[in-house]
C-alpha cells in the first residue's frame, strides 16, 4: 500500500498522513524524507533545508561540488534535494508499504509505474487561517500571508517537477476537505477507502 498526499498549507495534512500511518502500520515520510537527504548528501543542512518543496531560480544559487553522490556533482541545492528525494521515496516504495507526503511523490512513482494512490488533502481558506492561527499563536494578517506564500511555493514547485497542475481534482485519485470532518475523521476515512483500494 502506497499512498502520496499533497496538501494546502493548514489543511492538516501532515497530522492527517500521520494518523493514517498509525492506523494502517505503515511507514510515514514527511520531513523524514528531507532529513534523510540530509544525510546523504553530506551538504550543510541549512542549504537543502531552505529549498525543500521550492522551486529557485538556478542562476541565483550556487553550484555543489563536495556532494557524496558523484552523479550530483556540479549542481544546485535545489536539484540535488530533488535526485536525493526522489531515489529514498523510490527505495522505500520498492520496500513496502508507506505514506509520502507532499515532495512530488506521486509523480515520482507513477514514471517508475509504482501503484499508489494519491490523495489531496484541501480545506477553505479561512479554516486554514483559523487553524494556523491557534496552532502557531500568530496573527490573522501573518498566517494568511504565510498561508498564501507556503501554497504558491507547493504550486510552482510540483508543476515544475512534473508538468501537472497542483491540486486538480483530475490528478488525484480522491481530493478531500478536511475542515468538515476534522483530522482524526478525515484520516479514519482515507485510511479506510485505501484499504478498500489494496482488495
Amino acid at each position: 500500500m502506497i499512498i502520496c498526499l499533497g496538501r494546502e498549507f493548514g489543511s492538516g495534512g501532515h497530522e492527517i498522513g500521520k494518523e493514517m500511518a498509525q492506523q494502517l502500520g505503515i511507514p510515514f515520510w514527511d520531513k523524514e524524507l528531507l532529513d534523510k537527504a540530509i544525510e546523504q548528501s553530506g551538504m550543510p543542512p541549512e542549504h537543502l533545508k531552505k529549498v525543500d518543496e521550492r522551486k529557485v531560480n538556478p542562476w541565483l544559487h550556487r553550484v555543489w561540488y563536495d556532494v557524496q553522490d558523484k552523479r550530483l556533482r556540479g549542481k544546485t541545492a535545489n536539484e540535488i534535494l530533488f535526485a536525493l528525494q526522489s531515489r529514498i521515496i523510490l527505495e522505500e516504495a520498492k520496500q513496502g508499504d508507506a505514506i509520502f507526503v507532499g515532495r512530488c511523490a506521486d509523480e515520482v512513482l507513477r514514471r517508475n509505474q509504482i501503484e499508489r494512490v494519491s490523495l489531496f488533502i484541501s480545506a477553505p481558506f479561512d479554516k486554514r487561517v483559523e487553524r494556523k492561527m491557534e496552532l502557531t499563536g500568530k496573527g490573522e494578517k501573518e498566517v494568511a500571508v504565510l498561508i498564501r506564500k507556503t501554497d504558491l511555493q507547493r504550486k510552482i514547485y510540483y508543476e515544475h517537477r512534473t508538468g501537472r497542475s497542483w491540486g486538480n481534482p483530475s490528478n488525484y485519485d480522491c481530493c478531500i476537505n478536511s475542515a468538515s470532518w476534522g483530522v482524526v475523521h478525515t484520516a479514519e476515512y482515507l485510511a479506510d477507502l485505501c484499504r478498500r483500494a489494496e482488495r
